[in-house]
């Protein structure tokens, strides 16, 4: 059985590990990620998309960070701690980092042709 990433689009979690999907901002959604097992989940909306991980800081607080690569560079977001990672916080890292992304020059060579 291959592993897939858990997905979050249309307001809920889609976890291979699971019988259900989970709503985004309830109580299950808060202890998903706030779960040990749970250390990454990709997030898609027409707002833009990217992968959320878990990471821990120095002092031993977990946090999740968003990433997303654009033109071969890595682009990166703070999201926060498990309690406070609502749907419309993912939302708003994914316009950001969609705005931020658009805004980078593509990689040499990977320019459209001219016509």
């Amino acid at each position: 059985m291959s592993w897939k990433t858990p997905l979050v689009a249309n307001a809920e979690l889609r976890d291979p590990a699971l019988a259900e999907a989970i709503a985004l901002d309830t109580a299950a959604w808060f202890a998903w990620l706030s779960d040990e097992r749970h250390h990454s989940f990709h997030f898609k909306h027409a707002l833009g998309e990217f992968t959320a991980r878990k990471e821990r800081k120095q002092r031993g607080q977990w946090y999740w960070v968003a990433y997303r690569q654009i033109h071969c560079k890595l682009h990166k977001a703070y999201l926060g701690k498990s309690e406070t990672l609502t749907a419309a916080h993912l939302c708003s890292a994914a316009h950001d980092l969609a705005r931020s992304t658009a805004a980078q020059p593509p990689a040499p060579g990977g320019e459209s042709p001219a016509e």
